[in-house]
């Protein structure tokens, strides 16, 4: 069965589109990598609201020296993660053009001026003079799209333009001048038929019906995964964004707000009563999702890094691992869902998608049978995932030995995912190096 397996995923990797996405996602690593940390660093330590920053009493920090940080991690995050997009369907489209050996600047160039273009908001053209965009295209909410849009550019040019111009026979200088204006001129076609897909887009994502069925659909699951006081929607809703978010069509530290009516309903009884035993909404969505599924960030990310961490030393997982452990230790996994990766990736949909629902479905039992109180109380933003539920029931012992055997519980049911996905990195590695070899003698 193991065998049928890694089988079948390794020849999804004899497909180009499955091979872009994957080089395109090791090659943007290091980007997401130091915006995610930026985006951790301000949120967690320097904001009033922070785990790290109340903790260690920051608040001491003159607010200038604050100011002046806030300033330098926002603009990495935004300029990072903020228009990864724009990054991401450069290479894509780089490397598609170059597996078939056709101009890959070129093509990246058109990719990015294609995705400006559908992510314009031309409605917004008369009120401002700047420049106003879509940001769902352009950050890390529509990785799926982007790279779709990348990976379609790059054939294009495998269609439209001859690869003797980029890899000329004779050995001469692909970057010649005379060359160069070949290679300009054959780009022309490709990047009108792109710009012209790009504006048909762009007339569609204008229409107001159209942007917000796309755009709000994210949130609107989110809402209701939150806000939701009956179970099955609950768990109904979390399906929805893990799943999203697998597809790379989610939002980055998407934790569900702890807020909302029900749950200000339930704080206040807490309070009132000084327990946050029986309060009126015992199985409240953002009190289940953020206290037990939610180790980590979306997908239970952080059982996943410990059980490779157990498993594949030496492997270039583990290197992912290890980079980017902190910043899932405090919710924000986006690093490790791209470089490791999560995303796109068949052998971790099971686990990423049904473990936080096994964990919502053992904390109402466990709140059912009354071995631990709901959780009414917020939290600091940037609170490891397996300190939420101890901290949102104002310290019930028993809840944190609960939110531990739940991680102990995920960890192992990682492991053998692990174990495969280890395996066909190491098949994946093994064909690379066949292909490089025969490459050499031939």
């Amino acid at each position: 069965m193991y065998e049928k397996i890694i089988n079948r995923v390794v020849s999804l990797h004899h497909y180009s589109f499955v091979r872009i996405i994957r080089q395109t996602l090791i090659i943007i690593f290091p980007i997401v990598f130091i915006g995610t940390m930026a985006k951790m660093i301000l949120k967690t330590f320097f904001k009033p609201d922070g785990f790290i920053y109340n903790i260690a009493f920051l608040d001491r920090i003159p607010q200038s020296v604050l100011r002046l940080i806030d300033f330098m991690l926002t603009s990495i995050g935004q300029l990072t993660l903020g228009i990864l997009g724009v990054y991401i369907v450069y290479i894509a489209a780089d490397l598609t053009a170059k597996l078939y050996q056709r101009d890959g600047k070129f093509a990246g160039i058109t990719a990015i001026l294609t995705l400006l273009l559908m992510a314009y908001r031309y409605d917004k053209l008369p009120s401002s003079p700047s420049f106003n965009f879509y940001q769902r295209l352009l950050n890390g909410n529509s990785l799926l799209f982007v790279l779709a849009l990348g990976y379609g550019i790059g054939q294009f040019y495998r269609v439209l333009t001859p690869s003797q111009i980029t890899f000329p026979q004779n050995g001469s200088n692909p970057n010649s001048l005379r060359l160069l204006q070949k290679r300009a001129f054959s780009s022309i076609l490709p990047l009108i038929i792109s710009i012209s897909f790009g504006v048909v887009v762009a007339i569609f994502l204008n229409s107001n019906t159209i942007y917000h069925a796309w755009f709000n659909s994210y949130s609107s699951l989110v809402s209701a995964a939150q806000e939701h006081r009956q179970l099955w929607l609950t768990l109904l809703a979390s399906i929805g964004i893990t799943l999203m978010d697998w597809l790379g069509l989610g939002v980055p530290y998407s934790t569900m707000a702890m807020s909302g009516e029900s749950f200000t309903v339930n704080l206040n009884y807490a309070l009132a009563h000084g327990t946050p035993w029986n309060v009126p909404y015992k199985y409240l969505g953002s009190s289940l999702y953020n206290s037990f599924a939610n180790f980590g960030g979306d997908g239970l990310i952080l059982a996943l890094i410990v059980a490779i961490l157990l498993t594949s030393n030496g492997s270039y997982m583990h290197r992912i691992a290890r980079w980017t452990v902190l910043p899932t230790l405090f919710n924000f996994n986006y690093a490790t869902i791209i470089g490791l990766p999560v995303l796109f990736n068949p052998l971790f949909i099971v686990p990423f998608i049904f473990l936080p629902i096994i964990n919502i479905l053992l904390a109402s039992l466990a709140i059912a049978i009354h071995i631990i109180p709901s959780t009414p109380y917020p939290v600091l933003q940037g609170t490891p995932g397996p300190l939420i539920g101890f901290l949102g029931t104002n310290g019930n012992w028993g809840t944190l030995i609960f939110t531990l055997i739940l991680l102990l519980l995920d960890i192992v049911a990682y492991l053998p995912f692990v174990k495969l996905a280890l395996k066909v990195e190491y098949r994946l590695t093994l064909e690379e190096e066949d292909v490089v070899s025969h490459g050499k003698n031939n």
